[in-house]
């Protein structure tokens, strides 16, 4: 198990750590990163060719592409221990997906998701050849750091069938009975339940729930009365069945059981937690299954 050297560390999946005394008797030191800077903003604006001043379009975040740099000592431990860590470093160059960079510090841990960027590793060797200068350079198309706490709220239970309804006739039980039996009455299918979300971003970043309905429900609904954005589903959840819905851009999808399902929304105005803010959402379906939210705190 690596251990901590000074503040922050920062770990690569399960394969590289820095800031570390590693497991194979080398420390890695970080001594330059852009990690603390914010991500870079997509400004959109054209000169008017005839006038003051210039157009503009919306703004928006873009992908980080940031640089971590350092050097490995493997100190007592000599040459052959230095080429062994050189090689586990150069082996992240066949990780040709996302990794989750996290950075721990005394105030708690973030995750952001990189992937090695163009001219991604490079090795400078000592001339005592037991150690070596390295730079790492990480892209990441969400460029927001997450808290790898999940918050959840819910679940809300969605209660049975209406006992409740049209009594024409009075009387106990009461209520017209065109089918027969007991107690009688017009069965005009299940209520409509519904329950209210409470989600806070802490956050300096924007942030997008995932809505998890265990059924049965139908038609789960998800309005945020504030903004008007609703999300809805069209069909039954039935028993046994689990519809999963990731407001995020980053990793948006509705499953049912696994099995793709956004094609059944009737109404997609995805839902989004902005920094600093409490968002209430309400929920309205009917059936006898529950319903949940968790989210993560977003940071720039």
């Amino acid at each position: 198990m690596p251990t901590r050297v000074v503040w922050p560390t920062y770990q690569l999946g399960s394969l590289w750590a820095a800031n570390v005394d590693d497991d194979f008797g080398c420390r890695w030191v970080v001594t330059s990163q852009t990690f603390n800077a914010g991500p870079p903003r997509r400004t959109y604006i054209t000169d008017k060719p005839f006038g003051m001043g210039s157009y503009r379009a919306g703004s928006f975040v873009g992908a980080r592409y940031d640089t971590i740099a350092g050097w490995c000592d493997a100190g007592a431990s000599g040459m052959v221990a230095a080429e062994q860590a050189k090689d586990r470093l150069l082996r992240l160059a066949s990780e040709s997906g996302v990794l989750p960079l996290t950075r721990s510090t005394p105030a708690g841990d973030r995750v952001l998701q990189v992937e090695l960027n163009t001219e991604a590793i490079q090795v400078s060797m000592w001339e005592s050849a037991d150690g070596f200068d390295w730079q790492l350079q990480c892209a990441a198309v969400d460029p927001r750091w997450l808290s790898p706490t999940l918050r959840t709220a819910g679940p809300i239970v969605v209660t049975g069938p209406s006992t409740d309804g049209l009594d024409w006739a009075g009387g106990t039980p009461g209520g017209l009975d065109w089918a027969g039996g007991s107690p009688g009455g017009l069965d005009w299918g299940v209520s409509g339940v519904g329950g209210v979300f409470t989600l806070l971003n802490a956050g300096t970043a924007p942030t997008w729930p995932v809505f998890t309905v265990t059924g049965p429900v139908a038609n789960p609904t998800w309005t945020n009365p504030a903004t008007g954005d609703v999300i809805a589903y069209t069909g039954t959840v039935e028993a046994g069945q689990t519809l999963v819905i990731d407001t995020s851009p980053f990793t948006r999808s509705v499953a049912l059981n696994g099995v793709d399902r956004l094609g059944f929304l009737a109404s997609a105005q995805w839902i989004e937690l902005p920094p600093g803010i409490q968002v209430t959402v309400q929920f309205s379906g009917s059936g006898a299954g529950s319903v949940a939210a968790t989210w993560q705190y977003a940071y720039n």
